[in-house]
């Protein structure tokens, strides 16, 4: 089913082609004044943020503090939920480049997982399909009433975001090539990029510059802990979440990805258009930001486009965190958020942030929809 978002706000003119404010002068005292007070205010523990401007950083800045006494800086890591996603894509496209996998074979060759076996549906599984979010499964499989992984649509037709699709994917590539999901990220990205203030698995020796998790209440649960009491533990890997990383880390990656580094012409464009619909927007009545005509994902990415312009990004969202990070494909203007506080008033501030970093932006549009229904 394509969900319909209703916006009552502004919509700019289709040519927009996207681009982000410069922070220079007067501007940089402005928003070292507007972000604080506004993290103050809705109760933010902790943000990060970068702007790129023509596919380099011109601005950066952390605000909040690490742990409480203890003030965020440039080595302060933030856990980004979800935009872990992009670093394990990425590291699958490298692999597609490099000729070890293939986007349209079928995973069923060398990966099923036990609780599809009996449906025939399982032989259709390709890595265009995880990337793409159309495998047929939930987000996760606890979300059904059995626990099971389930084909909830016919694989390949219909958009369905899928957390369960992407380890699908790594555990195929583990199986396939007899290497570590986690050895492929640090050997294909973190190390060519030099990446030294990255993580995807859990390194207690990291934790005291984690950004601390905190709830409304000022509750913290231990790091990669979730208030039902679950904690990962010491060496756990996930291609799709809990990457803690530097504000500066991810900037390189994200350049790198912006660039199009190991990929080939050809993959690159496959990347960076929509393969399917997530869902459509109805902008009626208004005028100041982009008002996409389109919105969905191309390989393991979520594009928004428009006549005349595209952007590219991806977001990421959990009980204590809100990460965002997009670039517009035209200008090569771009931003990085990253929010360590209550998922409520994470969103709340990125609709500020953008309000004050990125007022046409199309993200505008979705952060409103969600604040406005508390998710």
């Amino acid at each position: 089913m394509i969900n319909i978002l209703l916006f009552a706000i502004c919509q700019i003119p289709l040519t927009h082609e996207g681009d982000i404010q410069a922070v220079t002068g007067d501007r940089v005292k402005d928003l070292d004044q507007a972000l604080p007070a506004m993290m103050s205010e809705l109760h933010i523990n902790t943000a990060g943020f970068a702007l790129i401007k023509s596919h380099q950083v011109q601005w950066q800045r952390q605000f909040g503090q690490q742990s409480p006494g203890v003030t965020a800086d440039a080595k302060t890591l933030f856990n980004v939920a979800s935009i872990t996603k992009t670093v394990t894509a990425e590291t699958v496209l490298r692999l597609v480049a490099q000729e070890k996998i293939s986007l349209d074979e079928p995973m069923s060759a060398y990966w099923v997982d036990p609780d599809v076996a009996n449906d025939p549906q399982h032989v259709k599984l390709t890595p265009r399909m995880a990337l793409t979010h159309t495998t047929g499964f939930a987000n996760w499989r606890y979300f059904s009433d059995d626990g099971k992984l389930k084909f909830i649509h016919e694989p390949g037709t219909t958009f369905g975001y899928s957390g369960e699709g992407i380890r699908y994917l790594t555990t195929f590539i583990e199986k396939k090539l007899g290497v570590r999901f986690e050895e492929l990220v640090v050997s294909l990205v973190f190390e060519p990029l030099g990446m030294q203030d990255a993580f995807v698995s859990v390194q207690k020796a990291i934790f005291p510059r984690i950004a601390k998790p905190l709830d409304a209440d000022g509750t913290f649960y231990g790091y990669y802990c979730h208030p039902s009491g679950y904690c990962r533990q010491e060496g756990d890997f996930s291609p799709t979440g809990d990457m803690v990383i530097t504000v500066s880390d991810y900037a390189k990656f994200f350049l790198a990805s912006m660039r199009g580094e190991g990929l080939s012409q050809e993959l690159q464009e496959a990347r960076n258009r929509i393969h399917v619909t997530a869902y459509d927007i109805d902008c009626k009545g208004a005028n100041d930001v982009i008002c996409p005509k389109s919105v969905g994902y191309g390989l393991g990415w979520n594009l928004s486009e428009w006549e005349g312009g595209r952007c590219i990004g991806h977001s990421g969202s959990d009980w204590s965190m809100v990460s965002l990070a997009y670039y517009y494909q035209n200008s090569g203007d771009g931003l990085i958020i990253f929010f360590n506080a209550p998922n409520k008033a994470g969103i709340a501030g990125m609709v500020e942030a953008l309000k004050l970093l990125d007022p046409d932006s199309p993200k505008l549009l979705e952060y409103l929809a969600r604040r406005d229904r508390g998710n």
